[in-house]
């Protein structure tokens, strides 16, 4: 990127644009605006809706061969997720700076720096009057919280497309771009266990009374992975992974390299050969948060209240209006005795099946493939992206990639980018819309 698109795009990582956190709603407005900025700035035209719990940015830039283009919905997000212990970060999380070639800041990998690259991309494109397709931007300020207004919009107010092109997703390595083939669904939930009307003394009645602390980790270790594998139900619906998935994962990074980079540890002694299979193909469980009782203070208390929140992670195949309901059961079958268990439901998602062999996906990926010098493979991916299956239920093919390492920290502190993919994803942005012109 030039200067001047990298100075704009650090006019919007400033912005504190933290959508899970009341505090942050006027900056929500302000990215929200600066984003329509930007695709002003293309010769489109947007709008701002605020009808929506957080804002919505929709926009419009006019293909330059005139009528009969086809069009491509382009997704993105600008809000982002909270920063945690300012003191973990090296500098400030919303003060952009560049270290060792990487550009560090809050968002800049998920997913302003990634949408950016698209924006850049369809501006260039406009200005230089080769833009072969219509360009319909939608830039959603709630991803990161699971909010609905842009599955509303795609589902009520999408105009038909020939594709959807998302900059969302990490490669597989340096060098190793990807095209997505399958995400995972969702089902996150927030487990609230009550003992008492009130904390007790624990020398009082430490031993006889039941701890909330002590009920609340019985359910959990009751339904967590042990060995690597769930309660057999969590697996109701899923579909084995294709040959070619399987196929593809020889030509990816090892998966003890891939926990290694990202300064992880294998779960258990098989995690790190069963990686793909695991993240990719299978549903998993995880614990988010756990809070109870008072542990800044010194107070010998037994717990009356705790809680957890934690998701599974759904297999392609599997529905989250069936795992979701397994789940709070066995919930409630291992909270013990006396324990009142109440179980919010914070957000549901389905999965989604991409085939790379649809000429849409097919001419993206070979795009990528060209306009980087890298090879580029279909592969599935762990993560979560609502409006994925909100594209398939239209019938709108999506193509899914980025321009992220798996390294990046996102959703930790010093989160950041390699700030050779700006130039290195607009290039492949630029390269994927004029072959979606031609599809």
């Amino acid at each position: 990127m030039n200067q001047d698109e990298r100075d704009r795009l650090d006019a919007l990582l400033r912005v504190e644009s933290v959508s899970a956190l009341p505090q942050h709603a006027a900056d929500m407005v302000t990215a929200a605006e600066l984003v329509a900025d930007e695709i002003r700035r293309a010769g489109g035209s947007a709008d701002v809706h605020h009808d929506t719990a957080r804002p919505l940015v929709v926009g419009d830039v006019e293909a330059s061969t005139g009528a009969g283009a086809p069009r491509v919905i382009v997704y993105g997000h600008y809000d982002v997720q909270p920063v945690g212990d300012p003191a973990l970060w090296t500098t400030p999380a919303f003060e952009p700076v560049v270290r060792d070639g990487n550009l560090y800041a809050r968002g800049a990998s998920d997913d302003k720096g990634n949408l950016f690259m698209l924006l850049v991309a369809v501006q260039r494109l406009a200005t230089a009057g080769v833009l072969p397709v219509n360009v319909t931007f939608l830039v959603d300020g709630e991803e990161e919280v699971s909010g609905d207004s842009a599955l509303d919009w795609v589902r009520d107010a999408a105009p038909d497309a020939a594709a959807a092109l998302i900059f969302d997703i990490a490669m597989a390595g340096p060098g190793r771009p990807v095209i997505c083939s399958g995400l995972r669904g969702l089902v996150y939930r927030r487990v609230t266990v009550t003992t008492a009307p009130g904390d007790a003394h624990s020398g009082l009645f430490g031993g006889a009374a039941l701890n909330a602390a002590h009920a609340l980790v019985r359910i959990l270790d009751a339904i967590r992975p042990h060995s690597g594998r769930l309660d057999p139900r969590l697996y109701a619906g899923a579909i084995a992974a294709t040959p070619d998935e399987v196929a593809a994962w020889a030509d990816l990074p090892p998966g003890g390299e891939v926990l290694a980079d990202a300064g992880l540890v294998p779960a258990d002694g098989d995690a790190a050969d069963a990686f793909y299979r695991r993240t990719l193909t299978e549903p998993s469980l995880d614990v988010h948060g756990i809070a109870c009782g008072e542990p800044d203070a010194v107070k010998t208390n037994l717990p009356s209240r705790a809680e957890a929140t934690l998701s599974v992670r759904l297999a392609p195949g599997q529905d989250p209006g069936v795992i979701g309901p397994l789940l709070d059961d066995l919930i409630r079958a291992a909270a013990p005795t006396g324990a009142d268990v109440t179980i919010d439901r914070l957000s549901d998602a389905l999965p989604a099946r991409l085939d790379p062999r649809t000429p849409v996906l097919a001419a993206a990926r070979k795009a990528i493939a060209d306009s980087t010098g890298w090879p580029c493979v279909p592969v599935g991916v762990g993560g979560s992206i609502p409006v994925v299956a909100a594209f398939s239920a239209r019938g709108i093919p999506t193509v899914l990639s980025g321009f992220a390492l798996p390294d990046d920290a996102i959703h930790a502190p010093d989160e950041h980018l390699r700030e050779e993919h700006l130039a290195i994803g607009t290039r492949a942005a630029m390269a994927i819309l004029t072959a979606l012109g031609d599809a």
